[in-house]
């Protein structure tokens, strides 16, 4: 039951103009494949030997969250699917949330026997992002360290058959890079957005950044012709809240979008709660406002936390230091990071400096403050 304590603090961060903020659930770290960028085997926390939340707590903190009249919850990983109680998470998310909640979720959509996204889809979900790197099966091995893109490309056109909304992130890599214009294609004739993600100088892709990376900008001077007389999409149309701006070429059914962490600074963007397989909840990246959820589960004390968290991004509206720097949440989606609170977490990530007159980052800003 929120106090009017609660209810003033949700009005004031109401006041602020800044999207209202949405839940981002890592579900687990475990995934079935290995992204040459990703690597989740490599962590030492990989498979979470502490125990994660279960169904019956993620319905709990959607219940909470409603309250505050937040509508959205996304899981991703690892691979979410491979939960046994994936769908019983999902459920117990769109009941939380309640009514025309946005449920999503990230995967590499190759998806374990018995499991299909018509089974997702009766457990509430509404919107799939899926992660497709080439179409080509050994090009994509050589990427995704396993898994089938026709499969896929399957569950693509299974979510669009049930009235799932779809996005694709396709990490751009120089070697790999028209693969990455072949799966923006897709967009050609299917109504669906493609997001083309910068690569990040950060965890193992750290190996890779110096020859793979390549700007937003440059790729759009490669593919100009594209975007020559794009429309932009509207924010209505892509949800509750999507980073990037999302353009559709003239005649395409879909659209093409550019996450640009490592030439645009997003930090403005950001209106996630990440939420941790054990529970940790953490509404930002620069100082550490982490507060563990378990407790307040047990206690009966959610809407504390929520208080919490709300005044955490209160306060961070105020805070200039995320100008010029990105949203880097690759060690916040899941517990290995040691975060001594209130103090910053680094190293934080400068914009890329460009040595030619065109800034790097190609495009407006889109954040609200």
């Amino acid at each position: 039951m929120l106090t009017t304590r609660h209810h003033d603090l949700a009005a004031a961060f109401a006041a602020t103009g800044r999207n209202h903020p949405y839940l981002a659930f890592t579900l687990n770290s475990l995934c079935n494949l290995d992204c040459v960028f990703c690597k989740p085997r490599c962590m030492p926390d990989y498979g979470h030997k502490d125990r994660p939340l279960t169904a019956s707590d993620y319905a709990a903190i959607a219940a909470e969250a409603g309250a505050w009249k937040i509508r959205k919850a996304h899981c991703s990983g690892g691979e979410p699917t491979l939960r046994a109680d994936i769908l019983d998470v999902i459920a117990g998310l769109a009941d939380g949330l309640g009514p025309d909640a946005a449920i999503g979720m990230t995967s590499h959509g190759n998806l374990r026997r018995g499991l299909s996204v018509e089974k997702l889809q009766r457990a509430g979900l509404t919107y799939l992002n899926l992660s497709l790197h080439s179409l080509d099966p050994e090009r994509s091995a050589a990427i995704m360290g396993g898994g089938d893109p026709r499969l896929a490309r399957a569950t693509v056109d299974s979510a669009l058959s049930l009235g799932l909304r779809v996005k694709i992130n396709c990490v751009l890599q120089r070697t790999y890079l028209d693969d990455a214009f072949a799966v923006a294609e897709l967009a050609r004739e299917l109504p669906i957005a493609v997001r083309l993600i910068e690569l990040q100088n950060i965890g193992p892709a750290q190996a890779l950044f110096d020859t793979e990376f390549i700007s937003e900008a440059e790729v759009r001077d490669r593919l100009h012709e594209w975007f020559a007389n794009a429309g932009e999409v509207p924010r209505d149309q892509l949800g509750v809240r999507s980073p990037g701006r999302y353009l559709s070429p003239e005649g395409w059914a879909g659209s093409i979008a550019f996450i640009s962490n490592s030439s645009c600074a997003t930090c403005s963007d950001a209106n996630r709660i990440k939420i941790t397989p054990t529970g940790v909840a953490r509404p930002c990246i620069l100082h550490n406002r982490d507060i563990p959820l378990k407790p307040h589960l047990a206690g009966g004390t959610l809407d504390d936390a929520f208080a919490h968290l709300f005044q955490a991004m209160l306060e961070r509206n105020a805070n200039d230091a995320w100008q010029g720097f990105h949203y880097v949440d690759y060690d916040l989606r899941w517990d290995r990071m040691e975060r001594p609170e209130g103090t910053p977490v680094l190293p934080l990530l400068p914009v890329l400096a460009t040595d030619t007159a065109r800034p790097s980052c190609a495009r407006p800003a889109t954040g609200e403050r």
